[in-house]
């Protein structure tokens, strides 16, 4: 991952519309700290805003701030949701400008917190190549805030995880998951959240008792479901309900599963559309364990029901394996704007469709995304996965690392806190929680005294000639 330096930040990054927010331009080193009592233009233009007329500059204000230790600090208030480019410059020379973004908010967005989350992941209790624990680091090492472990037919192996980490805070939230395989059916179905029981277990372990309930269930199925999905649907309508006792949301994954020697897993079209407009699942899997096909057929499918009135919320997932050589993972991914990091907070967010199904594209130099669900949400997501998930990506990397070292005794506990702490911190400053750390006055002090030794002792310009334009100051 190459670095992405900036010589100033903005914080907070998030503000609230329609209330006044105090704002600080930070620097990110200490050469660029602000000269006190100095003015600096500040320049807000509302990305989304309407420009008008061309000249009138309709989506644009600016004002002048005067530094004060080291930083800018200023009051604004934002009157509607959108994206907005901060611009800081010095009066004599405008050509010199320094970018900021902030994104404002409406108080249903601005009270929530964006998690990064895998919904449909499997390890090796499954069919999966790796332990449980480590599974969950590796997630974290990716910058993932939660995910649900989801091994076929199998729902124990979370409570693994859950004792490996017991009293740890490793900011990842373990979402309650298992896919369920209702025998009979090619129907797979992701279970999140809920009670700690398990929807498997019940026909692995009583087998008899569950052909005997779908027997019933076959006097459920509506007269206008064909007579060759019938069967299928009682299975599925089974499941679900069972997923909806134990108060979890019942996911439809990969439809469009396209094997290399065959078919028996793959859904076709009309069936798929059948299942989605019975209403017995909560969310569907837009993309994620098919191939590309799969998924553009996937996303296709889905705009053909929204346009019937159908709109189910959608998630992406990974549904890694293994996670060398993997065509999902990290590529494929859900961002859930939830009440609580806990999984019964992430399983509402989905439910209420508080929820973005993301696809990553392009290198690891050059990342680029496509985002689906409301234009509202697609929006707020694409500046929290440029702006917020990536720099947090980089802190949460010694995170995972240190959880896998400690999974298996090979790192203290205070090693993994140590490095959530500043993940924590960074969250705090950038939603508003907490105030920034300002420069102390022994910063201040040392750039000062470094700065005249440039004046004094330096050559006269700041480039490769010795004459030149005079350069005083740089900041």
């Amino acid at each position: 991952m190459l670095p992405t330096p900036r010589n100033y930040i903005i914080r907070p990054a998030i503000a609230e519309v329609g209330k006044t927010t105090h704002f600080y331009v930070i620097p990110t080193e200490r050469c660029f700290l602000f000269v006190n009592d100095k003015e600096y233009d500040v320049l807000i233009i509302h990305t989304h805003g309407d420009e008008g007329i061309p000249g009138k500059r309709l989506c644009r204000s600016k004002f002048t701030v005067k530094a004060s230790g080291g930083v800018l600090e200023f009051d604004y208030t934002f009157e509607d949701e959108q994206e907005h480019l901060i611009i800081v410059s010095r009066p004599e020379d405008p050509a010199t400008a320094w970018e900021m973004r902030v994104y404002s908010v409406k108080s249903d967005l601005y009270g929530l917190r964006p998690m990064k989350g895998d919904l449909h992941t499997h390890s090796y209790r499954s069919d999966g190549r790796r332990d449980p624990a480590a599974l969950a680091g590796h997630l974290r090492e990716q910058g993932y805030d939660c995910f649900a472990l989801t091994d076929h037919n199998r729902f124990y192996p979370g409570g693994e995880i859950d004792e490996v980490y017991e009293g740890v805070n490793t900011g990842m939230c373990r979402i309650i998951g298992e896919e369920i395989h209702t025998p009979g059916s090619p129907v797979h179905i992701v279970r999140i959240g809920g009670e700690n029981k398990s929807v498997t277990e019940q026909y692995v372990l009583d087998l008899d008792g569950y052909y005997k309930a779908i027997e019933e269930y076959l006097t459920r199925v509506p007269e206008n479901i064909p007579e060759s999905y019938k069967e299928r649907y009682a299975r599925a309508l089974w499941a679900t309900d069972r997923v909806h006792e134990l108060g979890g949301i019942a996911i439809l994954p990969h439809p469009y599963w396209y094997p290399k020697t065959q078919l028996v897993f793959n859904l076709c079209d009309d069936f798929v559309k059948t299942l989605l407009r019975s209403g017995m699942f909560d969310a569907y899997e837009l993309f994620g364990g098919m191939q590309v096909d799969g998924c553009n057929r996937s996303v296709n499918m889905w705009n053909e029901l929204r346009i019937e009135g159908i709109d189910v919320p959608v998630v992406a997932s990974s549904d890694v394996h293994n996670l060398e050589r993997s065509a999902h993972f990290p590529h494929k991914f859900t961002v859930c704007f939830v009440e609580e990091p806990t999984s019964e907070g992430v399983k509402n967010a989905v439910k209420k469709g508080l929820s973005v199904a993301i696809e990553a594209v392009g290198t690891e130099y050059d990342r680029q995304h496509r985002c689906y669900s409301s234009l509202r949400l697609v929006s707020y997501t694409q500046f929290l996965l440029r702006e917020y998930f990536f720099p947090l990506q980089k802190l949460s990397h010694g995170v995972g690392i240190a959880m896998r070292a400690y999974a298996i005794e090979g790192a203290p506990k205070e090693l993994v806190e140590l490095q959530q702490n500043t993940v924590e911190g960074f969250m705090d400053v950038f939603f508003g929680r907490t105030k920034p750390k300002l420069p102390s006055a022994e910063m201040m002090e040392f750039e000062e005294r470094w700065r005249d030794v440039h004046i004094k002792r330096g050559p006269i310009t700041k480039g490769g000639d010795i004459l030149g334009t005079v350069v005083s100051r740089q900041i």
